[in-house]
């Protein structure tokens, strides 16, 4: 599976830089820890961090997947199981905006090994402006799918523009921690203008419906996250509908039309915490086959 093999591609990377004292083309200078672990514990906690730190070290970039692929992954799988119009779709179109490194795909792999998808044909569109931050893992992403993938390290803010030609219309439109970002780091009328012509789109375009997919912290803005533009997204959007799984044991079944009572929010959350074990034990399962194939060609060396 795609997320087994860049987990093994990261790791690799990873471990080689793990020979100098510090990245030779470090972008962080005398305040390097010489950790990329703690690189990104600097990204996160700025509060924390010697000098202002960012997204612009490929090395921090292989380690930001290996330590967090399975949880934005298990958050992909659980968000897209819940769409039933796509599961029987033979040429499934992606895009996925702020998708640094394509956890989401990870997911759509791992849902096809499943059964629960069952495309033909995967055209992905990912945008994302750390372009060269990425590039290795999309280079990686590129190989492992072969063609239909697409790059664009690009602001979103200057790709509206273009989406809304709809010249190329996704089935799914997917949101990674993008309106916290872009909180961060753009002035609240460009993101305001960013959802209207957004919703005029999506109010426009009467064809199949396109599913919305929004993963992001669950702050509002006064605490630095976003969360209040979600809200207008959704206000602007025509008889929006909100979807959630009914699942029975490890069978996947068709989402519902629900609201997100207290006893539902329970439900959901203890879902999630049943798709993260179960990528959690896949992982387990993985490492156990490679630990035998280790021992098997060890002790075919030593005989």
């Amino acid at each position: 599976m795609l997320l087994y093999d860049l987990i093994e591609k990261c790791s690799y990377r990873d471990e080689y830089q793990k020979e100098h004292e510090q990245c030779e083309d470090c972008s962080y200078g005398d305040c390097c820890p010489r950790d990329c672990q703690s690189c990104l514990q600097y990204v996160h906690f700025p509060q924390n961090a010697p000098a202002p730190r960012k997204y612009d070290c490929i090395h921090m970039a292989d380690c930001y997947y290996c330590k967090y692929a399975y949880k934005y992954a298990s958050e992909m799988v659980y968000g897209l199981s819940c769409f039933a119009e796509i599961r029987d779709k033979k040429k499934l179109k992606i895009m996925s905006v702020g998708c640094g490194p394509c956890t989401e795909l990870a997911a759509v792999d791992y849902l096809r090994n499943e059964g629960v998808l069952n495309y033909d044909q995967l055209d992905y569109r990912g945008i994302d402006p750390l372009g060269e931050v990425w590039q290795p893992i999309w280079n990686d992403i590129i190989d492992y799918f072969g063609d239909g993938i697409r790059f664009y390290p690009n602001d979103i803010l200057q790709l509206v523009d273009i989406i809304v030609q709809k010249k190329w219309v996704p089935d799914v439109l997917i949101f990674q921690y993008v309106f916290s970002d872009m909180y961060k780091h753009s002035d609240e009328k460009q993101i305001v203008q960013f959802i209207d012509k957004l919703a005029s789109f999506l109010n426009s375009y009467n064809q199949e419906p396109i599913y919305i997919l929004c993963n992001d912290i669950n702050l509002s803005k006064s605490m630095g996250g976003g969360r209040e533009f979600f809200d207008l997204l959704e206000s602007k959007i025509q008889t929006p509908k909100i979807v959630k799984p009914k699942m029975k044991k490890k069978d996947i079944e068709i989402p519902e039309t629900t609201d997100f009572s207290p006893k539902a929010f329970k439900k959901l959350q203890r879902e999630l915490a049943l798709a993260r074990a179960e990528i959690a034990y896949l992982k387990e399962l993985e490492a156990l086959d490679r630990q035998k194939q280790r021992q098997k060609k060890e002790k075919s060396l030593k005989d």
